[in-house]
């Protein structure tokens, strides 16, 4: 129950691959947990202490990975149970010492089973998860209980009275990643509620309605169709709001499932119902049958948090005091939403566009803030600070922020930290506020592999950064890194190993008591990214450069961590795909959830799609969610990295045009009339002139042209300053302008 979220949506940062992050999935502006590979999250060069957001272990029964902080992940060993499961399980490991979980009497109220797949230490340690869990119960009107994942063959009941599935009148999960999907319909059938859809449709019509939300969600929800009644794309204030609006009117519990399903679809901003979607879109004849399907399907627009932020509302901030958590006692607490360096391969910086911080005042009070349930603030007044974002070192007022929250006599974190906007001084005060140990993402060996990914972030500023660190006492530093990237060769994979040897002898190794080491894991391509077209590697040649890797590092004398294999196929399928995800998720849930024998029990194999580029006409089962940042733009970005070129960052204004995603922050219209005036003929193409424009609502419906941005605004992949080719917004107009007037 992500929240079906938003910019930042479900802390969950713990990486099994070795890649922690803070991706935002909130609908309402929740961390989120992205675990994986690069590819999934934005990983910006990130400062921070032990025990901060992002380097706890992300999975149940995994290896911890040695000196990592999280673990290393497979499918199928995170706790899950088969199925005939009979009696209760008792409360979840961790649980004993939580303080503020809202208990309430559930007569009259809307219940909503919160469910996390996943053992309770990881989803309490998720921002966005525990976030809609407040959102919930903030209402008088309903109330929300957890679910995590049963141990062994304990039935799933809620944390809070025991209660079964099957009692709630929603039941709802926050899904991040990918390799975690099938645990949700493994909790349902411990929980007594049948895991297909079409089974749920034979039963009674009193039973509960299934949900997903999340950043995976809203990335590409295919796979979870079979499963899911619904499905909450978008940022969680708006979205859970519109939900309980719904649930709480007279008469709605009442209805059969079917037609409750269809209220909430018709009545939440980008909600998509499965079970009303059409059978060419589902069951498509072929390829070309999902791609003339896909083009005559309006889609979704999730909907956004408006900017600035509403007045009365507040960061998201964590609810529950639960030392048992892989963030044991931290409050975490947003410092702001989306990012504005665009990195190609990150999804969190493409859903959550634009940047939009919090403001100070707000975040130091969210760290004392009350319980809206209770009235009282759960935590100790000198609980440690996490600070989620993935853009931390681009708050304006980052400093301010750190020297307010130490002055209180709290201890800070940060999920992420652009090494290269750090200063002598924002060391200081992270050494004051007791930093350890850091992270840092290159990302990619050379320079040049570095600009095709849109990551600027020199050889230069990755040492001076590293010498700054040394002396605020740090005794670790962790660099990550994927490969597998676009246009990568086994010469960058050793330039890898000599730059972290560099930045050994720049903290001074071990001998200065600072450890270096590395982690690497497969880059995945993922939707409404600029690389959403690329291919994955063959597992051959993960294989191989991983062997090529070692050797590297074994030269350089360096710790190594790499990930990749089978589990990273399945990530790459239910990424991106459409019918043949949810074959592979029934395919895991049958498995229970063993990477290599689910792929082969799907007839996935060495010649499936992933492993080619997309073909501009190819279809793209993503497109049934509306991005923030238009078609257009994503491929004008994706020549530029062909180029090797770098685009720059968001303008603090947030009204260049480039990408459009801040035409849903209500001024659309505006900035719209704005770029058509500096325009010669408004609506006409012209040359060095980029287009927008609104897609038809249904197929042959028209096209008419919005406005266009110049190369004043954006220096496109075109000749030197005109933006030939530039980008493009492309979404439903109706579905568009009633977003904007909504203020979405």
């Amino acid at each position: 129950m992500d929240s079906g979220p938003s910019g930042l949506s479900a802390l969950r940062t713990s990486v099994p691959s070795g890649h922690c992050r803070a991706l935002r999935i909130l609908g309402s502006a929740v961390p989120f947990r992205s675990r994986r590979p690069a590819s999934q999250a934005r990983r910006p060069e990130r400062t921070r202490p032990s025990g901060m957001p992002g380097t706890g272990p992300a999975r149940q029964g995994g290896a911890r990975v040695r000196g990592t902080g999280r673990t290393r992940g497979k499918p199928g060993r995170a706790g899950a149970a088969g199925g005939g499961r009979s009696g209760a399980s008792g409360p979840p490991a961790g649980a004993a010492g939580e303080r503020g979980a809202a208990r309430k009497d559930p007569g009259g109220r809307v219940s909503v089973a919160a469910v996390w797949p996943g053992p309770y230490r990881v989803g309490m340690s998720s921002l966005g998860f525990t976030w809609c869990y407040s959102l919930v119960n903030a209402r008088a009107d309903a109330l929300a209980e957890r679910v995590f994942m049963p141990p062994g063959d304990g039935s799933a009941r809620s944390l809070e009275t025991g209660r079964p599935l099957g009692s709630f009148d929603l039941v709802c999960a926050s899904l991040s990643w990918e390799n975690d999907y099938w645990l949700f319909p493994e909790i349902l059938r411990a929980g007594g509620v049948e895991p297909e859809r079409s089974a749920r449709e034979e039963g009674s019509p009193a039973r509960p309605l299934v949900c997903a939300a999340g950043v995976g969600v809203w990335s590409n929800p295919w796979a979870l169709f079979p499963f899911a009644d619904l499905v909450f794309p978008g940022e969680g204030e708006i979205v859970w709001e519109r939900i309980l609006d719904l649930c709480s009117r007279k008469g709605f519990r009442d209805m059969p499932a079917p037609e409750r399903a269809a209220a909430l679809a018709a009545g939440v901003p980008g909600a998509l119902a499965p079970g009303l979607m059409p059978r060419e879109l589902l069951e498509p004849a072929g390829p070309e049958g999902l791609r003339l399907a896909l083009e005559s399907f309006p889609p979704a627009v999730p909907p956004r948090l408006g900017w600035p932020f509403p007045e009365g509302s507040g960061p998201p901030r964590s609810p529950v005091f639960a030392p048992g958590a892989e963030f044991s006692g931290m409050r975490l607490v947003e410092m702001s939403r989306g990012c504005p360096r665009g990195c190609r391969f990150c999804l969190a910086g493409q859903l959550y566009r634009p940047h939009r911080p919090w403001d100070s005042d707000a975040i130091v009070e969210a760290l004392s803030a009350p319980n809206p349930w209770s009235g009282e603030d759960p935590f100790p007044p000198d609980a440690p600070a996490g600070l989620v974002s993935p853009a931390a070192a681009d708050h304006p007022r980052l400093e301010e922020i750190v020297e307010r929250v130490t002055g209180t006599g709290r201890r800070v974190s940060f999920s992420s930290l652009r090494l290269s906007a750090l200063t002598e001084r924002a060391a200081r005060l992270l050494g004051k506020a007791g930093l350890r140990g850091a992270a840092v993402a290159p990302e990619g060996g050379t320079e040049a592999l570095r600009s095709r990914m849109n990551k600027n972030l020199a050889e230069s500023d990755i040492l001076e950064g590293a010498r700054i660190l040394r002396e605020t006492g740090l005794r670790t530093l962790k660099l990550y890194f994927m490969f597998g990237l676009p246009g990568e060769t086994d010469g960058d994979l050793a330039a890898a190993a000599e730059l972290s040897a560099r930045v050994r002898d720049a903290v001074g190794g071990r001998k200065a008591g600072t450890a270096v080491s590395a982690s690497f894991a497969c880059f995945v391509p993922k939707p409404h990214t600029p690389f959403e077209g690329e291919p994955l590697l063959h597992l051959a040649e993960i294989r191989r450069r991983t062997s090529v890797l070692r050797d590297a590092f074994r030269a350089a004398g360096v710790p190594l961590d790499v990930d990749g294999g089978p589990a990273t196929l399945v990530q790459g399928v239910l990424s991106r795909g459409g019918p043949d995800a949810c074959s592979l998720m029934r395919a895991l849930l049958r498995t229970r959830g063993k990477a290599s024998a689910s792929l082969a029990l799907a007839g996935i194999g060495a010649d499936s799609w992933v492993f080619r580029p997309l073909a501009p006409d190819d279809p793209r089962p993503w497109r049934v969610i509306g991005a923030p940042a238009g078609t257009g733009y994503l491929g004008a970005e994706a020549a530029m990295a062909l180029e090797g070129r770098q685009a720059p960052p968001c303008p603090e204004s947030l009204r260049c045009g480039r990408c459009g995603a801040c035409g849903f922050l209500g001024w659309g219209r505006r900035a719209a009339r704005a770029v058509r005036r500096s325009l010669p003929c408004p609506g006409r193409r012209k040359a060095g002139v980029a287009e927008f424009s609104l897609a038809p609502a249904r197929r042959g419906a028209g096209r008419r042209t919005w406005g266009a941005c110049g190369p004043e605004l954006y220096a496109g992949p075109g000749t030197a300053g005109a933006a030939g080719g530039g980008p493009g917004r492309e979404f439903s107009g109706a579905r568009a302008r009633r977003g904007t007037r909504e203020g979405v």
